[in-house]
């Protein structure tokens, strides 16, 4: 109950704190609250901002005790809210009705206030929750496990006790109501399938949080789930709940959308370039490994001579490589040649941040990729990239070597498993540095 009013404490004190930044942005921009624009950010930026943060989990009493979850949660729902609100007013064509430093303030303020209430927060919740979270452990066994690792629970072996359990229902409905009393949890470990049955019944009909540890052959479940009237065992899951996948969407789709004015020309002036100094097509359209593993077709400008191109990926790029082009180098040296996936972003296809794709003839020590190395296709769990954590640590270019591929592995895995908004939006700035690169030829 304490984590559900705290989420509700947490919304009402949001829509709270955007409307007085309007506010006093209106107040201290204008002097007056009549020739504001404060409703019009109130009415586009604060709904966004509550639905983005409330996808992402920034609600949940999780995150809500953790000031760096928390603070990443509302800095990224803030960062969607108001691509959302420049892309309308683009829409629209209002935006010469805006004032940008009014904007600017509302913008300022409500960050600083969200900061501060989640640091407050933090410091106020995660001791209140934690206190709310004790519980009591009892583990009901028939002997068959050992019990000396359940420190701290209350163990009742059932095989020891096998006389002294009553018959009848009534009589052992009250001993076993006695036996888990004033618990939170009960943990069933019996080997006998009729007892193990008999007492998951039983702890259903008493209405207790009840749990079975079964012998399941080596499988290693991580939830239960129903499907088709059937009980199923979750085996896996994906790095991003459907909130989380639909935050990052909406993330790509704002910041490419606002850099199209620049990237459009770039693009258009390269193409004539490309054009001017050799034959063939502008784009080069190579198919690569998108996620779950499905293939899609990832756009570049070429940079290679078109009888020269690899549509497999098979051969590397290399220094002074003799199919490059002349624009083909300055593009490659400068990150440009990848600008054209932007396009893949509004696809769908790509993220602005992911594991970077592979060709699918890409080989290191004369292997192609995923042989040799069984976790290769978990790298595929997310929406590939158009930069990502390995390129941001100077892993790119050629794997000419088996090691190179497992660095790049590592990082792409190290990225699927740390995702958050925040390490999305480091990854972004700190591209920045490493656009030119030695290994970028």
């Amino acid at each position: 109950m304490f984590a559900f009013l705290l989420s509700i404490a947490f919304v009402v004190l949001d829509v709270a704190l955007v409307a007085l930044a309007a506010v006093l942005a209106a107040l201290l921009r204008q002097g007056t609250l009549d020739s504001g624009n404060w409703p019009q950010f109130v009415g586009v930026v604060l709904p966004a901002y509550l639905v983005t943060c409330a996808a992402t989990g920034g609600y949940s009493s999780r995150v809500l005790t953790s000031f760096s979850a928390a603070a990443a949660r509302a800095l990224l729902a803030m960062a969607v809210a108001v691509s959302i609100g420049f892309c309308a007013a683009f829409a629209l064509q209002v935006g010469g009705q805006i004032s940008r430093l009014e904007t600017a303030y509302a913008i300022g303020s409500a960050l600083a206030f969200l900061l501060l209430a989640r640091s407050v927060g933090a410091r106020i919740a995660a001791p209140a929750l934690q206190k709310g979270a004790e519980h009591s452990v009892t583990v009901v066994t028939d002997g068959h496990v050992p019990t000396e690792a359940w420190a701290g629970a209350r163990v009742v072996n059932i095989h020891a006790k096998a006389a002294a359990l009553p018959e009848g229902e009534l009589a052992f409905f009250a001993y076993v109501g006695h036996l888990v009393r004033d618990s939170d949890r009960v943990v069933l470990i019996l080997g006998n399938v009729q007892q193990r049955l008999r007492w998951a019944e039983t702890m259903r009909l008493c209405g207790v949080n009840a749990e079975v540890v079964a012998d399941l052959g080596g499988l290693k479940p991580i939830g239960l789930s129903r499907w088709s009237g059937s009980s199923t065992l979750v085996v896996s899951r994906g790095p991003m709940t459907l909130g989380e996948r639909a935050a990052k969407r909406a993330f790509d789709l704002g910041l490419t959308l606002a850099a199209m004015p620049l990237a459009l020309p770039l693009i258009a002036i390269a193409a004539a370039l490309i054009k001017m100094d050799s034959p063939g097509p502008v784009f080069f359209i190579q198919t690569r490994v998108g996620r779950n593993n499905r293939h899609y077709r990832c756009f570049k400008l070429r940079t290679m001579r078109h009888e020269a191109s690899d549509p497999e990926g098979a051969r590397s790029i290399s220094p002074g490589d003799d199919r490059t082009t002349r624009i083909g180098r300055v593009l490659r040296r400068t990150s440009l040649d990848e600008l054209p996936q932007l396009f893949n972003v509004l696809a769908g296809d790509m993220s602005l941040v992911g594991p970077r794709p592979h060709a699918l003839g890409s080989t290191a020590g004369g292997a192609l990729f995923w042989e040799g190395l069984p976790d290769y296709w978990t790298r595929h769990a997310m929406k590939p990239g158009v930069t990502g954590l390995a390129q941001v640590r100077g892993l790119r270019g050629p794997t000419q070597t088996r090691e190179d591929l497992e660095r790049r592995l590592a990082a792409d895995l190290e990225y699927i498993n740390s995702w958050s908004p925040l390490l999305d939006l480091r990854l972004l700035l700190r591209t920045v540095a490493v656009v030119a690169h030695r290994n970028a030829f």
